[in-house]
C-alpha cells in the first residue's frame, strides 16, 4: 500500500508453490483520487486511510482468510499508528472497520514498494484548471489572437454593458386617482382629495416627509 498527496494505491498478491518454490503472484490492482478533503489529512492518516479503502475494495479477497494478510507500506510509523490507543474520531471509525480483517502491517521501504507508482499516477495530479474567465480576459484574449470573429468580442461587451449601467428603479407618479377622499364614517365621502398631486422629482426630494405631512386624512367622525 502506498499514498502520495493526491492519490492512494495498492497491489494485491497471492503467494503459491510452483516448481516446489513460493511466489507472489499478482491479483489485483487498486488506486484511487483522494477528495479534497482527504487531501488535508496527514502522511499517517493518508497511510491508513489508503489500508482502509483497499481491504473494503477486495472484502470478497481479504474478509475470512486463511492466514493473516500481510500489508506492507513505506510509512514507519503506521506500524506504531496501528497500535496506539489514543485515536481521533475518524482514526476510530477506521479502526472499527479494520477489525473486519486479520491482518499485519510490516514496513518496507518505497523504492521496494511497487504500489508507489500507483499513488502517483499523471493523470490524478493534472492540475485543476479554471473553468471561469472574466468577460474582460476574453476580449482581450480575442484581440491578441487577431480573430477576424468579433461576435464573442461582442457579446461580452454587451455583458458588461448590462452589469455595469443598470436602469435606476423609476419613481412612480402619484396621479389623481390616487388621492384620498375625506372619509366621513356617518357613510359618504366628500371629493376634497387629502393629498396634493407630486411629481417624481418632488416625491425624490421630500420623501418621507411629504407623507407624513400631506397624506392626512381629516374629517373622521369616531362617534359612529
Amino acid at each position: 500500500m502506498d499514498a502520495s498527496a493526491f492519490a492512494i494505491g495498492g497491489i494485491l498478491t497471492q503467494q503459491f508453490e510452483i516448481d516446489g518454490h513460493l511466489h507472489w503472484l499478482l491479483v489485483a490492482y487498486y488506486s484511487k483520487k483522494l477528495l479534497d478533503t482527504e487531501t488535508q489529512y496527514g502522511t499517517g492518516e493518508q497511510e491508513l486511510f489508503a489500508i482502509v479503502e483497499a481491504m473494503h475494495h477486495w472484502r470478497h479477497y481479504c474478509q475470512g482468510a486463511r492466514h493473516p494478510i500481510v500489508v506492507l507500506t513505506d510509512h514507519a510509523n503506521l506500524v506504531w499508528f496501528m497500535t496506539t490507543p489514543n485515536l481521533t474520531r475518524r482514526q476510530l471509525k477506521w479502526a472499527e472497520k479494520l477489525a473486519e480483517y486479520d491482518f499485519n502491517v510490516t514496513y518496507r521501504e518505497g523504492k521496494k514498494n511497487p504500489a508507489d507508482g500507483l499513488s502517483r499516477r499523471p493523470d490524478y495530479e493534472l492540475p485543476k484548471a479554471s473553468t471561469t474567465s472574466t468577460a474582460a480576459e476574453t476580449v482581450r484574449q480575442s484581440f491578441r489572437l487577431g480573430s477576424n470573429d468579433y461576435k464573442p468580442v461582442q457579446e461580452k461587451l454587451y455583458t458588461l454593458a448590462v452589469m455595469t449601467l443598470r436602469p435606476r428603479r423609476p419613481v412612480r407618479q402619484v396621479r389623481q386617482e390616487d388621492v384620498v377622499p375625506n372619509i366621513n364614517m356617518d357613510g359618504g365621502t366628500t371629493g376634497t382629495p387629502a393629498v396634493h398631486n407630486l411629481s417624481a422629482r418632488e416625491a425624490s426630494r421630500n420623501g418621507d416627509a411629504v407623507v407624513r405631512r400631506d397624506n392626512v386624512v381629516p374629517n373622521i367622525n369616531m362617534d359612529g
